[in-house]
């Protein structure tokens, strides 16, 4: 008995100074690991918008080998995520201003067995929201972000320079005959082939570093099947 409380005497512990050591070397790991982990869980949350914009891209085909054209009335292709909304960070779709078709165009795909009321050659005003009923919806927000930060908005998507603005995005480029994918959501008047392009968005609030509506993440696709990311949001 005696020898072995001698032994347990001989046992030593750990000192003060090496607790403090093992304590600065766990807030150091953390330090590195913390921000890196935010970083790949925002990496993971962005292949939902190209899964979505590839979805987007397949129904605007379809449709086109159908009429002879694209359009933004993207419920009528049968493309809707609206009832996945709370799974959802990104909003997709077409938000800014969408031309006009060209009458003759519109006009072809009508006579092809386009229904005009659900998909009109003018400019969709009742339908952007995205809104349950809306055949011509043009896009569909989003239901997840971060906290109160949420694309659940047309003036909250357009505020992302992968949706703002119409007009030169979706023009061919005469050299490369492929249209601008910089940004600007937008679809092409259809009047030839220079026009007969889209430019479709997704846009969403993914991490704390782009916590604002203009540094938030924001993809492009066009009619080209090019997804490019125009912000990076993280």
């Amino acid at each position: 008995m005696k020898k072995f409380y001698q032994s347990l005497k001989r046992q030593d512990g750990f000192t003060l100074v090496e607790l403090m050591v093992v304590v600065a070397i766990i807030g150091l790991l953390s330090a590195v690991a913390i921000p890196n982990f935010k970083k790949y869980q925002a990496k993971a949350k962005v292949s939902e918008a190209k899964l979505q914009l590839s979805a987007l891209y397949t129904a605007e085909q379809a449709f086109f080998s159908d009429f002879n054209m694209y359009a933004g009335c993207l419920r009528y292709m049968g493309y809707d995520p609206q009832p996945e909304i709370t799974n959802r960070y990104y909003a997709v779709g077409f938000p800014a201003a969408i031309a006009a078709r060209e009458a003759n165009a519109h006009t072809s795909a009508v006579n092809s067995g386009l229904v005009a009321a659900s998909c009109p050659a003018a400019a969709d005003t009742d339908g952007q929201i995205g809104t349950i009923g809306n055949a011509d919806a043009t896009f569909f927000v989003a239901g997840k972000g971060l906290g109160g930060s949420i694309v659940n908005s047309q003036t909250e998507f357009v505020a992302n320079a992968a949706a703002v603005g119409d007009g030169p995005a979706c023009v061919l480029a005469a050299a490369g005959n492929t249209s601008d994918v910089a940004g600007g959501s937008c679809v092409g008047t259809q009047a030839n082939n220079l026009n007969m392009t889209f430019v479709a968005a997704a846009v969403g609030y993914i991490s704390g570093d782009g916590a604002t509506n203009t540094t938030n993440s924001g993809f492009v696709i066009n009619e080209a099947k090019i997804i490019r990311q125009v912000v990076q949001g993280y």
